[in-house]
């Protein structure tokens, strides 16, 4: 694990007391409602200690599922009208938020790395109406969820660890959240084509109803009104056009989800909800050097897009030169 000091180390202090002084402010203005967590506030300690020590107790509460069960019967029972800021089936969130949990515990000692991740989070979770008030709630339903989960070998040390890792993750989605204010928390798009190319795969063209900023190789979380608070995200299919109309690829992957809602049961004129473009899969400021892009399936939809935009920046003359291949016996 890599050290954790100096200027980096600041800046997860930083965070941390950033956090707090925006929680102070919020009960001043009186805001805040949710109740305290139980565990006392923490004295902020660097990331790589707080790391070793909830590796070090994390067979207690491993595998997540049911630490994750717990937390959300904990959070829905005492804070039931929260329940409507998640989809019907909770099946994806669960695995979501472990694979938040596990990258979280992974890269601590990077807390540069996660902050950006979590800032970028913070941004994107606007669209599901998550204000700072429902941090709270979730961390106080954590922290009973941890105790169950690892019963009496469990550690208050270790509960302290979890609470500044979460806080510190939460201090930087909140800073990401309040640096796009001016922007929409999502976008509202009409579909204005529909195109089944097989019988589980349709290419969708939405036209949204302001500016939708994104680059090319990005994606974008979309939801069917079939199934609110349900998001999945795909990736654009085309570069950024003045007619304000994206392209998605949709390949359906089973039956009951938003893949299937998009494919078998979404029509032209039908209203769909973007989320803010994310993903670093684009192209550098030299777009004179040679590049070989290789996609399958669905995957060609964001190096169509590169290719796109590709083709823009080395005029009509110069485009990309393309090549494709069907593997024997593929249709």
């Amino acid at each position: 694990m890599h050290a954790f000091t100096g200027t980096v180390g600041n800046e997860y202090h930083a965070l941390l007391a950033r956090h707090d002084a925006m929680r102070l402010r919020r009960r001043m203005l009186g805001q805040d409602r949710a109740p305290e967590p139980d565990l006392a506030r923490a004295v902020p300690c660097d990331g790589a200690a707080d790391q070793r020590l909830i590796v070090r107790y994390l067979p207690l509460v491993t595998p997540f599922d049911e630490l994750i069960g717990r937390l959300y019967d904990e959070m829905f029972t005492r804070w039931p009208s929260l329940r409507r800021l998640f989809p019907a089936s909770m099946e994806f969130q669960r695995s979501h938020l472990a694979r938040a949990f596990r990258y979280l515990i992974e890269n601590l000692d990077r807390p540069d790395e996660v902050a950006a991740f979590f800032t970028r989070l913070g941004r994107d979770h606007r669209k599901l109406g998550v204000r700072p008030v429902h941090y709270e709630t979730f961390e106080a339903a954590l922290c009973v969820a941890l105790r169950k989960s690892a019963g009496p070998g469990w550690s208050a040390a270790a509960e302290q660890a979890w609470v500044r890792m979460l806080r510190f993750a939460v201090a930087a989605m909140v800073d990401g959240a309040e640096a796009t204010l001016a922007e929409p928390a999502y976008w509202r798009g009409t579909v204005v084509g529909h195109e089944l190319r097989r019988p589980d795969l349709a290419v969708l063209r939405v036209r949204t109803d302001e500016p939708y900023p994104y680059r090319a190789g990005q994606y974008a979380a979309v939801e069917s009104p079939l199934l609110p608070q349900a998001w999945r995200q795909y990736s654009l299919a085309c570069a950024p056009r003045p007619v304000r109309e994206l392209e998605f690829h949709v390949r359906q992957t089973g039956t009951g989800g938003v893949s299937e809602a998009l494919v078998a049961h979404t029509r032209v004129g039908d209203t769909l909800r973007l989320g803010p473009a994310q993903g670093t899969m684009t192209l550098d400021d030299d777009p004179a050097r040679e590049l070989l892009m290789v996609a399958g399936g669905t995957g060609w939809a964001p190096v169509k897009a590169l290719l796109e935009e590709l083709a823009g920046c080395r005029g009509g003359g110069g485009g990309p030169a393309l090549g494709g291949r069907t593997a024997p016996g593929a249709r």
